[in-house]
């Protein structure tokens, strides 16, 4: 069971009173539609008209609505129950521009619903491959997501890259209401806390036209926009091309591994004792995901992947209640009947967007340092993390060089982001090799002092990037076994004195188990304490007591001879 969290004003299975409800909502509604900005980008490569444009933008908008609804449920296998709303994302936009000009936006429909079926299909096996993903990966994933998120979001703020010499003008609008979001969440108090970044986005829309944010042309465009259009699902129609499978089948994974960040993200939120990735409840969101762009494709909409910023917004704002995503996910449906709303969302200022991104993926980011830090890590883990992130970090410094590589490889190096977590898995996979044979060490207990033994321990935990408090456990527990082994001449002495004994370790996210194995005589358990006359007066009082104390430090202990040496396996759960 989870524990609540005490700095969380409505966790997840609470429900907020209706105004709260209403205006939380609204709120993270307002983040998820700053990313419709990915179907407006689609709708400007087709070349769409601005009926159609708003077409595909309310479509896409109905999608969104279904997905977060059937995420933030988490009934009947499918959705991680989390408050994980969902949005168009930019991993779709490499592969869109190439369905686009071969086939147009049936093409582009098409593939994205074949997309949604092949993460539908991974979520089925993704608990099968809990090794790739182990917990310092998840974290590295959603650190990852943060930054990507607060690299967007700086670029927002500034008018870096869009506005050459124009930077005071975007930060006169975005630097005030960052303020008023950062000042509202440190100081207003519990309450203001929750709609921080509602207000500072309201404050920002009245600062950015007071500023001459909103052209004459986005007034007209939101005069003219209808208050009520009912839109038509299916009317640009679907198609197929195998030329294409590739490109959307890394596609889909890396949609796939966006949803492990985000709901690990949601995970940790939620629960005050986390530990590690739930893989059953990642791969039943990663199954919403799958359908949602199966649903997306079939509606004539862009396809859909899981919000992390609004995931950060809920842990900044104190509010991860599921029920704020239900009313996220029946505002994009309701609104997505009218173009004047979605219109309204469209214009908002770049600065305020720059904010309000940048102020939720400061929690995303921090989420993923704290992931990564609760566990031990050795050179092989620090290697993988830290060369995946170099080449993420230069995806930014020199986008130009991703961009001249094969097209077939685009959509593993179509954001940072991708080309991380790609490098990270297969670095994870490939150094894991030799682990085995490292995790064997053979130690003379008759010389062993104390602090050696901590050297070992500590390093076959860096080696598994076990938790410190496991690791200390099983310090514990060996110091002991060692103790009693050295001291009641349990270990058969070699020339010289040395008593040798073979250690090996083992991890698997769930449990660290620790194998001794030496000639001697066997260790008996004692599965009850033996009384303090027991302890004082029998001969063999202290040998069982402390055969007692690693039992009640480790969670199993077996004792056995096999091949005519003695096999003690200590289990501890992780």
């Amino acid at each position: 069971m989870a524990k609540r969290p005490t700095e969380l004003t409505y966790w997840v299975d609470e429900k907020p009173p209706a105004l709260a409800l209403v205006l939380l909502s609204l709120q993270h509604f307002a983040l998820v539609a700053i990313f419709l900005v990915v179907s407006v980008t689609i709708a400007r490569m087709a070349q769409l008209d601005a009926e159609a444009g708003s077409r595909l933008v309310s479509l896409t908008m109905i999608a969104g609505g279904v997905a977060t609804i059937l995420q933030c449920l988490g009934r009947g296998g499918l959705g991680s129950g989390f408050m994980v709303p969902a949005t168009t994302t930019t991993i779709l936009l490499p592969p869109a521009a190439l369905a686009l000009a071969k086939g147009g936006l049936p093409l582009l429909f098409g593939m994205s619903a074949l997309a949604g079926l092949l993460v539908m299909a991974l979520s089925r096996v993704i608990h099968r491959l809990r090794p790739l993903f182990p917990t310092e990966i998840a974290g590295f994933v959603v650190f990852m997501i943060g930054l990507t998120v607060m690299i967007l979001a700086v670029r927002q703020l500034m008018g870096m890259g869009v506005a050459e010499g124009d930077y005071a003008r975007y930060a006169a609008v975005g630097l005030p209401v960052l303020a008023v979001i950062v000042g509202l969440n440190v100081w207003g108090g519990r309450r203001l806390r929750l709609y921080c970044s509602l207000i500072g986005v309201v404050f920002g829309y009245a600062l950015g036209m007071a500023e001459g944010w909103l052209a004459p042309l986005d007034l007209k465009h939101l005069e003219e926009a209808p208050l009520l259009a009912l839109p038509q699902p299916g009317s640009f129609g679907l198609a197929f091309d195998l030329e294409l499978l590739l490109p959307f089948l890394i596609t889909a994974l890396a949609m796939a591994l966006n949803s492990v960040g985000a709901v690990t993200a949601a995970q940790k939120a939620n629960d005050a004792e986390w530990k590690r990735p739930d893989m059953g409840n990642i791969g039943r969101g990663i199954l919403a995901d799958g359908l949602s762009n199966v649903v997306a494709g079939l509606l004539g909409g862009v396809g859909q992947a899981a919000t992390s910023g609004a995931v950060g917004l809920s842990v900044a704002t104190g509010a991860t209640s599921r029920t704020i995503g239900l009313g996220v996910g029946i505002l994009l449906v309701a609104l997505s009947f009218s173009p004047k709303i979605a219109t309204a969302l469209l214009i908002m200022p770049p600065p305020v967007v720059g904010a309000a991104l940048l102020s939720s993926g400061c929690f995303l980011v921090m989420n993923g340092i704290q992931v990564i830090s609760s566990r031990m890590l050795d050179s092989r883990k620090i290697f993988v993390l830290g060369i995946a992130l170099a080449f993420g970090l230069a995806r930014l410094v020199d986008p130009h060089f991703f961009e001249t590589l094969p097209h077939w490889i685009q959509p593993w190096v179509g954001s940072p982001l991708t080309v991380a977590v790609t490098l990270v898995i297969l670095l994870n996979a490939t150094l894991r090799i030799g682990t085995g044979t490292r995790s064997r060490v053979r130690l003379d207990i008759a010389h062993l002092s104390p602090e050696q033994l901590t050297e070992v321990v500590t390093a076959q935990g860096q080696l598994w990037a076990a938790e410190p408090e496991t690791v200390f456990r099983v310090r514990f527990a060996l110091q002991e076994a060692f103790d009693l082994l050295s001291q009641n001449d349990m270990v058969m002495a070699e020339a010289g004195g040395r008593r040798p004994l073979e250690l090996q370790t083992r991890f698997d996210e769930f449990t660290f188990s620790v194998t001794l194995t030496y000639a001697g005589l066997p260790l008996t358990m004692e599965k009850t304490r033996p009384t303090e006359d027991e302890i004082l007066e029998d001969e063999d009082g202290m040998r069982r007591l402390a055969s007692y104390m690693i039992g009640r430090v480790a969670n199993r202990m077996t004792s056995s001879v096999r091949d005519g040496r003695c096999e003690v396996v200590l289990t501890f759960n992780a």
